[in-house]
């Protein structure tokens, strides 16, 4: 074998071995690692409020645009994405080695075994099944007042303190919802 060759296999096997680590975990927890377009983040942007200090969270940040947009918009905030497929978060974690941002962290988590507690903003983009076991974590750490911010699906059983539909072709919906005011339908 040339050493060209080898070269060759050896990011073949790499190429696989990270479409396959997205596809395994996409089937694993039902919500594949899609960035947000922008519109959507617009849109989202649009929905929160002007300010706000603590603790904000992306749960499944994919490959972290969402995050850099809300580390900008939230200097005082410190934004933590959580990631468990290891190629977006590894994206992630270079591109911020390349653009600095010092409020901004991502960690290689499963975002259901990290405590959401100080969260004054949790954000979202998880499939429906996701959603419902998210739902339950939601209601048990979370302190009232805090800000749910899901785009596309919504928290089962929860009413959005607002919604907005965007204009794209998905007419992707952003629910916001504040914890503990009129969030469970009756």
């Amino acid at each position: 074998m040339t050493h060209d060759l080898i070269i060759e296999l050896i990011i073949l096997v790499l190429a696989l071995a990270a479409v396959a680590s997205v596809l395994g975990l996409y089937l694993l927890s039902g919500t594949p690692p899609l960035p947000s377009s922008p519109p959507v983040k617009k849109a989202m942007l649009a929905a929160l409020p002007d300010k706000l200090e603590g603790a904000v969270y992306e749960l499944g940040s994919g490959w972290g645009g969402l995050a850099f947009a809300l580390a900008r918009r939230y200097p005082d905030c410190h934004v933590t994405g959580l990631e468990i497929s290891p190629l977006p978060w590894t994206f992630s974690r270079l591109r911020l080695l390349l653009q600095p941002t010092p409020n901004l962290s991502f960690r290689f988590r499963n975002f259901h075994n990290v405590s959401q507690s100080d969260a004054v903003l949790v954000v979202c983009y998880l499939g429906p099944r996701a959603m419902e076991k998210l739902k339950l974590k939601l209601e048990v750490e979370l302190k009232p007042a805090t800000l749910v911010l899901s785009i596309f699906f919504r928290v089962p059983d929860w009413c959005p303190a607002s919604e907005l539909t965007v204009q794209d072709m998905h007419r992707t919906t952003v629910y916001l919802y504040r914890v503990g005011e009129k969030n469970v339908r009756i």
